[in-house]
């Protein structure tokens, strides 16, 4: 008739921890015969009453990591279950974008942005395929600067035997102080080379001189010289949209990552 998977955290998710507070809907379906009767209703109310013994504060959906199905709901696509939470009491926390961009054929390096990557030499960063050396520097500053599913994403990354120059890091006095990387996301051999544009970001410290968008195009240009003919994203917020616009990026799906206090 119906399914629901609901979630709590048993193992801890790295330096993260345990998030004690939050349980998670990551699915919840039912034939289209019983669309009209109650059961997804009733799903629901098993689902509080389980994160209710485990002592949960908040009920998520669909956000969990290290894995999810979407990041949160199509309001376009799934206005059914949007109005489906509503009703039990869940509200939008924020916005998930999905962006796509085209590579193939005319994507190559803007000419402003390798006037960006001269600046930054002479100041001292650079911005290059990762090396062996640079492993242990990247990880320390995903650990200390990002969330824990971006250090797990980079580690099983590294584990399943990547291409290393499927991550770019920007490098000051030994230091790692931005990356991006890209794989393929489907199938198997999810972690080869392919369209999965993501994870990137910077130090705090270190935004606002151009090494986000070096690592961006850089990194695009690769994808794009392995003669891969789109990138896409999965997660974004608006304000970050606009800087992924620059290098021809589209917004391709919007999500709303609702939340339910209990």
């Amino acid at each position: 008739m119906g399914f629901l998977i609901g979630i709590v955290r048993q193992y801890p998710l790295f330096y993260h921890g345990l998030d004690d507070e939050n349980g998670w809907i990551t699915a919840i379906a039912v034939r289209p015969m019983f669309s009209e009767t109650d059961v997804t209703d009733r799903l629901i109310m098993e689902a509080f009453k389980f994160f209710r013994e485990k002592k949960r504060r908040y009920i998520w959906f669909s956000p969990y990591t290290p894995n999810y199905f979407f990041p949160g709901v199509d309001p376009e696509r799934y206005g059914e279950l949007l109005a489906l939470l509503v009703k039990h009491g869940f509200e939008k926390m924020y916005e998930a974008l999905s962006m796509d961009v085209q590579l193939y054929p005319d994507y190559s390096l803007p000419e402003w942005v390798v006037e960006a990557e001269k600046r930054l030499k002479e100041d001292g960063v650079e911005i290059r395929p990762l090396e062996t050396r640079y492993i242990y520097p990247l990880l320390k500053f995903l650990r200390e600067n990002f969330h824990a599913d971006w250090y797990r994403h980079t580690l099983e990354l590294l584990q399943t035997g990547c291409d290393k120059d499927q991550i770019f890091v920007a490098v000051k006095h030994g230091d790692v102080v931005g990356y991006c990387q890209y794989f393929h996301s489907e199938e198997y051999d999810w972690y080869r080379p392919g369209t999965h544009f993501g994870p990137f970001g910077v130090r705090r410290d270190m935004r606002g001189k151009g090494i986000g968008s070096v690592l961006m195009a850089k990194c695009l240009q690769s994808m794009r010289s392995r003669g891969f003919h789109n990138a896409f994203l999965l997660w974004t917020d608006r304000e970050t949209a606009k800087f992924y616009s620059r290098f021809g990026f589209k917004i391709t799906r919007s999500f709303y990552i609702m939340r339910k206090a209990l």
